[in-house]
Formats: structure tokens, C-alpha cells, sequence
């Protein structure tokens, strides 16, 4: 895009699992000019640990915006503010000037304790009373703060704040050690109901044992969190005092990017992590204990389902089952699988409970229905239709509990850019699914808080209305969705139940 002079712009940093974005976007939504730095810094010390320097995601920020920069000086000069989405229950401890004092520790990381911390004996027994004691101690010793604090003992006791990726990226940006009340999302005693930190007598501070002096402080999303310190501007290019906009999570952004701010219209996430959630004004709990996040949008809330390792499963499949390395060549090809496979992966069901399932913690991932004429596109489209129907299962939840019908469906998450998903989510889901005017759906809704922030716009809602464009719209085909729909009812629905017991020995 040539640089014409544009007023009204703003950047939103994306950083996701894979690695963090720039994205510049104008009030009407258009995306200007964007850059890329894939993470390369993960590492394991034990199986199925994941960790990763402070370093490589601070150095990440600061080499998108540079490149960003170089690539667009002129709309780089136009910038009026900056906002912060990132990756969520990635954590780590700080100092009192901000700096960690270890590595982050990722939400793919799956170290437990082996005992959940101890807690007073009158909420052990309520716990026992009420059928949470299982659940209390699943998010106990799934906690990566209770690990540091056990394991670590030195290090929490240096801690002054325990901190999320956001909450550190804003602080070196800030010299504030603050994040949004959207952005807090994870094993954290949070009041998401009454928007701030439980007491010290509520349930979850007892369950979650991260000390009132250790939690950061809270603002709401789109305000000025900030403006940018002379060090960071040194760093990145960016003038000194530049506004920094609170907004929310990569999830919360990307439901506001796809236009999802009513509770009829659903926002699904085809991203390293699969997500199905609304926006609503009424606080839902979809599973007993378990919170709806806080949405963006003011006042309202995100009721939520995920798929933990959602779209991961396919980067799984390319590097076990594929020997390309060109992206192009890649896409293409996955995209013929779905051409030249039936629908229903010809008897292969797949159910994508491959770990870290809030509430099915026994459950594994399986594909069944193997013949000797599956081959590696059929496993391909299987994993594509069993996230779809993972997804339905969440739809399906969502409208029960909140009593409203879900109408359209967003897409967003790099599997979004598939048109075969897209039209196979259309069909499972039994509802349109349409995309937006940019795959940048969490840069796009960033950037609307920002502009609320920065007082170009009154509301999310104005903004969405400025901003947010269908781009292309899928819609359901009534014989493909019969045949989803026998398949999910009478073979998926079943699954889970038949191989619990088995998925409890494993």
C-alpha cells in the first residue's frame, strides 16, 4: 500500500505463541502495514516443560517495531498510541523495578505439583460438601505460580509481583507495572464477576495462594495505561510519552476484531489454541467455578470454551506427516486434502482432547475408525472435522447456558485463512461463518480499543461499526450438514464416555 497521509493511526503489538507482531491499523480498520518475529527461544528442561527468556519476547517487541519503521516511515510517524495483546497464562515473577527474576513459563508448559497446597481445614471440608475438591486441586497443582512458590522458594520470596507476558511488556514500555482487567487470564485468584482480585477469605485466594502484595494493579480496557518511557523510545524508534492503550487478551481482541460484541454472534478462534466464546453483559459460568473472562467491551464478559491445543494439531501434522518447508507449497496442499477427502474423513473420527482440559483432566486425543484405505489426508481432515466438532460441543454449551441462540459465527486464527475450514466449520456448526476484512483479528481489535482509549471513538461499539467489515461469508450445505450431524450425535457425542475409563488407565 502506498503511504498516503493518514491521521488516525495506531499500533497494536501482537504477541502470540508462535512469535509477536507490529500491526497498523487507521479508524476505519484498515490494516497499513505489519511485521513479524517468530520466537526461537523456547526451551525444556524436563519433558513437556516450556519455557522461555523475558529476552526473546521483550527483543521480539522491540525488532517488529523497528522493521515496521523501516518498512512504513511515514505512517510510522503518525502513530498516537500503541496497545498490548498477548498470548495468556504465560507467567512469570518480577522485581520491584520490574525485571524477572526467571524465565516465563508458557501455557504449553505441563509441570504439576504432585500435591495441591495446603488449605484451611473449614474450606477443605466445603470443598468436599460442594463436589469442588477435585476441581480445587487440579487448579492447584496446575498453578505455575504454586510451582515457583514451591519449587523456587528463594525466587517467590524475592518476587514483588508475579506478572503475565502482557503485564511484563507493558512495564518495560511503562516503567508501570499494570496490565487490564481483560488481560488477567489464568491461575490467578481473580474476581471476574466483580472485576478485581478475590479477598483474602474467598474461595480462589484459598485455592490459588498468590499473596494480595504480589498482584499487580488493575485498570480497565481501553484506557491509557501509560505513556512511553525514554528508554523504550530509544529502543524502538517510538517518540518519548507516546500513549500506551490498555485492551485485553489475543482472544478478548480477537472476538472484538470479528465483530462479536452481541451474544448472537460467536467468535471462533481456529489458533494454536481453539476458542468459542460471546460477549455478554450477563456473567455466565459454563462449567461450575469456572469464570466467564472479562470481554473489551465494557462491562460485559466472555463466557468461554477451549480447545487447548486447537490448531497446534495441524502444525503436528505438517512436521510429523509432510516433508515441505515452502508455506506455499504447504497450504496448497492441505487445502487439496480437504478437496479430494469426503466428508467424514471416510469413517475416521477424531476428538480433540489432546491435554489440559479444565474439566476432562484423564482425556487424550484419539482417532478411530482406522481401515486400510486412510492414508494421511484422511487423518488430516479427521483432525479439521473432530476441532470442529469440539467446537460445537462448546457452541452447543454456550447457548444453553446463556439461553440465546448463536446466529453468525466470526472466524479468526490461522485457520481461518483456509477456505475448506472455513466452509467445513459452515458445515459442522450448521450456522454462516464469515471472515473479516484482515486475518490480523487480534491486531484489529486492539487497535479499536486503542482508538476508544484515545477518544476517537465514545464505544467499542461505535468503533465496531467504523471498523469491522465482512469480508467473505460461508454458508452451511444442507447435505454436508446432515451427514456432520449424524456423525457428531450418534459417533463423536459417544466417544469420551466409551474411552474414559481407558484414557484413566493410560
Amino acid at each position: 500500500m502506498d503511504e498516503k497521509v493518514i491521521k488516525n493511526i495506531v499500533m497494536t503489538i501482537d504477541s502470540g505463541t508462535k512469535g509477536v507482531r507490529a500491526i497498523l491499523f487507521d479508524d476505519v480498520g484498515n490494516e497499513l502495514g505489519k511485521s513479524e518475529i517468530i520466537y526461537d527461544g523456547y526451551y525444556s528442561k524436563s519433558f513437556q516443560w516450556k519455557e522461555a527468556s523475558p529476552l526473546m519476547f521483550w527483543n521480539g517487541l522491540v525488532d517488529a517495531i523497528k522493521i515496521i519503521k523501516e518498512k512504513y516511515p511515514k505512517y510510522f510517524n503518525e502513530i498516537q498510541g500503541v496497545t498490548v495483546a498477548c498470548q495468556r497464562d504465560i507467567i512469570t515473577v518480577v522485581d520491584e523495578k520490574g525485571e524477572p527474576l526467571r524465565d516465563f513459563i508458557s501455557w504449553l508448559d505441563r509441570r504439576t505439583l504432585e500435591q495441591p497446597l495446603k488449605y484451611p481445614l473449614p474450606y477443605e471440608l466445603l470443598f468436599k460438601l460442594v463436589g469442588f475438591s477435585e476441581l480445587a486441586k487440579s487448579f492447584s497443582i496446575n498453578a505455575h505460580a504454586h510451582w515457583i512458590k514451591i519449587n523456587e522458594p528463594d525466587i517467590w520470596e524475592k518476587a514483588h509481583k508475579f506478572v503475565f507476558l502482557s503485564t511484563y511488556l507493558i512495564t518495560r514500555l511503562t516503567g508501570r507495572i499494570m496490565d487490564s482487567q481483560s488481560s488477567t487470564v489464568g491461575h490467578v485468584p481473580f474476581d471476574y464477576k466483580n472485576k478485581k482480585w478475590c479477598e483474602k477469605y474467598d474461595v480462589k485466594s484459598q485455592v490459588l495462594q498468590i499473596e494480595p502484595e504480589k498482584r499487580y494493579e488493575l485498570v480497565e480496557s481501553c484506557e491509557v495505561i501509560g505513556y512511553l518511557t525514554a528508554d523504550a523510545a530509544g529502543l524502538t524508534g517510538l517518540r518519548i510519552g507516546l500513549p500506551i492503550i490498555s485492551s485485553g487478551s489475543d482472544k478478548g481482541c480477537e472476538t472484538l476484531g470479528v465483530g462479536a460484541i452481541a451474544p448472537n454472534i460467536a467468535s471462533v478462534s481456529l489458533g494454536t489454541q481453539a476458542t468459542v466464546e460471546i460477549t455478554t453483559q450477563k456473567y455466565v459460568e459454563l462449567f461450575p467455578f469456572y469464570p466467564a473472562f472479562l470481554a473489551v467491551e465494557k462491562d460485559s464478559y466472555n463466557p468461554e470454551i477451549t480447545i487447548y491445543h486447537g490448531f497446534w494439531m495441524i502444525d503436528w501434522f505438517v512436521n510429523e506427516f509432510l516433508a515441505l518447508t515452502d508455506p506455499g507449497a504447504i497450504y496448497a496442499l492441505l487445502e487439496s486434502y480437504l478437496v479430494e477427502t469426503p466428508v467424514g474423513a471416510g469413517g475416521l473420527v477424531h476428538q480433540p482432547y489432546w491435554g489440559r482440559e479444565a474439566y476432562r483432566p484423564e482425556a487424550r486425543g484419539s482417532l478411530i475408525g482406522f481401515s486400510e484405505g486412510h492414508g494421511k489426508k484422511h487423518i488430516y481432515r479427521a483432525l479439521i472435522e473432530g476441532l470442529g466438532f469440539g467446537l460445537l460441543e462448546g457452541i452447543k454449551l454456550i447457548e444453553s447456558k446463556t439461553k440465546t441462540s448463536i446466529d453468525a459465527i466470526g472466524l479468526s486464527g490461522g485457520g481461518s485463512r483456509s477456505d475448506g475450514v472455513a466452509q467445513i466449520m459452515a458445515d459442522i456448526f450448521n450456522r454462516p461463518v464469515y471472515r473479516v476484512q484482515t486475518f490480523e483479528t487480534t491486531g484489529l481489535g486492539g487497535a479499536m480499543a486503542a482508538f476508544v482509549g484515545l477518544g476517537r471513538y465514545g464505544t467499542t461499539k461505535e468503533a465496531e461499526i467504523h471498523m469491522v467489515r465482512k469480508s467473505k461469508i460461508f454458508k452451511p450445505d444442507s447435505i454436508n450438514v446432515k451427514k456432520y450431524d449424524l456423525i457428531y450425535n450418534n459417533i463423536y457425542k459417544k466417544i469420551y464416555g466409551r474411552l474414559k475409563p481407558l484414557y484413566k488407565k493410560i
